[in-house]
């Protein structure tokens, strides 16, 4: 009876092994299962299409979609922060079996479209800034497509700039910016344009307005000095002309 015990008890040891190695094998297929099916149906579609103006104010459209992988699929989940609620609009994208999300974006400054783009996804797949120095404005960013084999997405990004453009590593068609970032890869872009700060007065501008205004003011007080010079000529000349006519 004893040894009968033991054997069962061995037996159950081990069928309890065989079991936990199935369910174990049965988790990874299933895991690799969806990872396959989230590669193979991976195609994104990402449009960005921003124009910045003279008063260093951004707006367009950003559009983040998605190939629908089951009815009633919403797409990419986009995160909009609460301070950014009165300049973001959010519309439903569905297009070409394509679902997601276009934010329509208004008068954003440069630091807002930086909080825009790191907290618009978990992933932190974007990266975005826009910074200015003197009458010199740059960009620079990223977009992360590692994950997506190629062939799986559509990426176009285009940004509008004022003024001349420097320098950039994207293709410039009369001051609109474009890039073409490839899956499998991480792009980035980056721009610098000139042109001056209308919604307040740029450093060279001033150094221009003070240095005219220093100017002006020599001018004035040069002005003032030969006008009174010229009176006590006069006064002398008449002081000189009455003392000729008393003697």
């Amino acid at each position: 009876m004893g040894w009968a015990a033991g054997y069962l008890a061995a037996r159950d040891w081990q069928d309890d092994r065989v079991r936990s190695r199935r369910l174990t094998r049965l988790a990874a297929m299933a895991l690799l299962a969806l990872l396959t099916l989230i590669t193979v149906s991976g195609c994104v579609r990402v449009q960005v299409g921003l124009a910045v103006s003279e008063d260093d104010l951004i707006s367009g459209e950003v559009l983040i979609a998605a190939l629908s992988t089951k009815q009633g699929d919403p797409g990419p989940a986009l995160n909009i922060v609460p301070e950014l609620a009165g300049k973001v609009r959010l519309e439903k994208y569905a297009q070409d079996n394509y679902v997601g999300q276009k934010m329509i974006l208004s008068d954003m400054r440069f630091s807002d479209v930086t909080v825009l783009v790191e907290s618009i996804t978990e992933g932190k797949q974007y990266r975005m800034s826009f910074r200015r120095s003197g009458d010199l404005v740059s960009m620079a960013g990223s977009i992360d497509l590692t994950q997506l084999p190629k062939e799986k997405a559509e990426v176009q990004i285009k940004i509008a700039f004022p003024g001349q453009v420097n320098r950039t590593n994207g293709l410039n068609e009369d001051g609109t910016i474009v890039w073409n970032p490839k899956p499998g890869a991480v792009t980035e872009f980056g721009v610098t344009a000139q042109y001056t700060d209308n919604s307040g007065v740029s450093w060279t501008k001033w150094v221009a307005i003070v240095g005219g205004a220093a100017v002006g003011v020599a001018l004035i007080v040069l002005a003032l000095a030969l006008f009174g010079h010229r009176r006590t000529l006069r006064q002398i000349a008449a002081e000189q002309q009455a003392g000729l006519v008393t003697r």
